[in-house]
């Protein structure tokens, strides 16, 4: 009998770490998704110099909302995912830093950016808390201390 419940909270801890892995998956498919959309909407914020928030400026800025929302889930339901499979202080400080990131990019999300034309003394409220969102998404050093756990 009590391998019996062992096995059912396997099983049960196993097909929640696999829809947050499905959660992660979809929602970061659909946030390049909606900024690749974001790009052939408005052709004249060229990637290439300028930061993807300043979508949040244009026509379509509740799409640069949304993808920052779901980029953001997909942060969280990583973390959720992987976490039973962490072994080292490595891989729990990666997780930490992930989860910093995840709320970097809410806060980001949230808050509407400057132009970039704008210069740091004159940044609204809302451009200094976009940025300070956005200077905590550390998302590849996360990355990278969680592949050296080895779980």
């Amino acid at each position: 009998m009590a391998n019996l419940h062992k096995l059912d909270r396997l099983v049960g801890s196993t097909v929640m770490a696999y829809r947050f892995a499905l959660t992660s998956i979809f929602s970061g498919a659909l946030f390049v998704l909606l900024l690749c959309s974001l790009h052939l909407l408005q052709p004249e914020f060229d990637p290439t110099w300028r930061f993807i928030s300043e979508y949040a400026l244009g026509d379509f800025g509740w799409m640069m909302h949304l993808a920052f929302g779901l980029l953001a889930l997909a942060q969280i339901s990583v973390a959720i995912t992987i976490f039973p499979y962490i072994r080292t202080v490595t891989g729990y400080i990666g997780l930490v830093i992930l989860g910093i990131s995840a709320i970097g990019v809410i806060i980001a999300g949230i808050f509407v950016t400057d132009p970039i034309s704008v210069s740091p003394d004159d940044a609204t409220f809302s451009g200094s808390m976009h940025s300070t969102g956005a200077m905590l998404d550390y998302t590849p050093v996360a990355a990278l201390l969680i592949s050296l756990d080895g779980g």
